[in-house]
């Protein structure tokens, strides 16, 4: 039985669905604010938490097994993955496919009866392009990465829509800043593991030297992007100025990463570029929700 759930649980790759799931409570958070009239959470819905929490725990489940299913053969090539549970045979496919399927579908109908339609709509499309989108397109162009960002964005909007049923200026924001941070994040795994995306056929940098100063150039570009489109909330009224002081030290510090890999092309810069993404969706969102 340990060695079952522990399969099911390298599956859903749990760790990976937590961080995009803390996206989505992000943008619940975030509408409650920008939609009261004091800035505070006076319209927190337990109901509709649990079911953001839930059902996009859910679709990220299903998402992710679903993934590993199609990609199998590709994942039995790279070092990296060559552990994961169907290439080991710990899972079967039809274990793995049937696991999957029932996590997406349940997510969805948790989000349709706890969610505004809208919500539920946006759940089952970040699913079906994350899986049926992105992943084949990932062996054929590099472009996949900007294909893949749309449902990596997404599930700030979930959260955000599940407060206010629509979409408005402060969604789209959301839904921006979560978009254009995924590109020099994603970049710098894909530095870190270019050799290994190799093995199965896949070409993730930007350019096509690989590990060169235009896919470095890109990184940097990217991430001054994401920074301008971090302050505005600022700029548009819906957080106070202080919002600055968590956004711009966590973006100057993401910004002095890109520029040092694009001077030295080191990995152990694009190691740090990694971390350093990591932290930085969970500052800004926290600034959002705090000033």
């Amino acid at each position: 039985m340990k060695s079952t759930l522990k399969a099911y649980y390298d599956l859903v790759k749990f760790r990976l669905t937590s961080t995009v799931v803390a996206t989505s409570i992000f943008g619940y958070l975030l509408g409650c604010k920008f939609h009261s009239a004091d800035g505070s959470l006076a319209g927190f819905n337990g109901l509709v938490f649990a079911g953001v929490f839930i059902g996009g725990l859910l679709i990220v489940f299903g998402s992710n097994g679903l993934n590993q299913l199609l990609e199998k053969t590709q994942d039995s090539k790279m070092s990296r993955t060559q552990n994961r549970p169907i290439v080991e045979g710990r899972l079967s496919e039809s274990q793995a496919r049937i696991f999957s399927l029932l996590c997406g579908i349940v997510g969805v109908v948790v989000l349709l009866f706890t969610t505004p339609l809208l919500t539920t709509i946006l759940g089952g499309l970040s699913l079906l392009l994350y899986v049926f989108v992105y992943t084949p397109l990932k062996g054929v162009t590099p472009l996949a990465v900007m294909v893949g960002a749309i449902p990596g964005a997404l599930p700030p909007l979930i959260g955000y829509t599940a407060f206010t049923g629509t979409i408005d200026d402060a969604g789209v924001i959301l839904f921006l800043v979560q978009f254009f941070w995924q590109f020099p994040h994603f970049w710098a795994i894909a530095w870190l593991l270019h050799d290994d995306y190799q093995k199965a056929g896949y070409w993730l940098l930007p350019s096509k030297g690989g590990r060169d100063k235009y896919s470095a150039f890109q990184i940097v570009i990217y991430t001054l992007i994401l920074i301008a489109t971090s302050t505005m909330p600022v700029i548009y009224g819906m957080c106070d100025t202080w919002v600055l002081a968590g956004v711009l030290p966590a973006g100057i510090l993401f910004l002095l990463y890109a520029v040092k890999l694009h001077k030295n092309l080191e990995t152990s810069v694009a190691r740090k570029l990694l971390f350093t993404s990591f932290l930085y969706t969970p500052v800004v969102f926290l600034s959002y929700i705090l000033f």
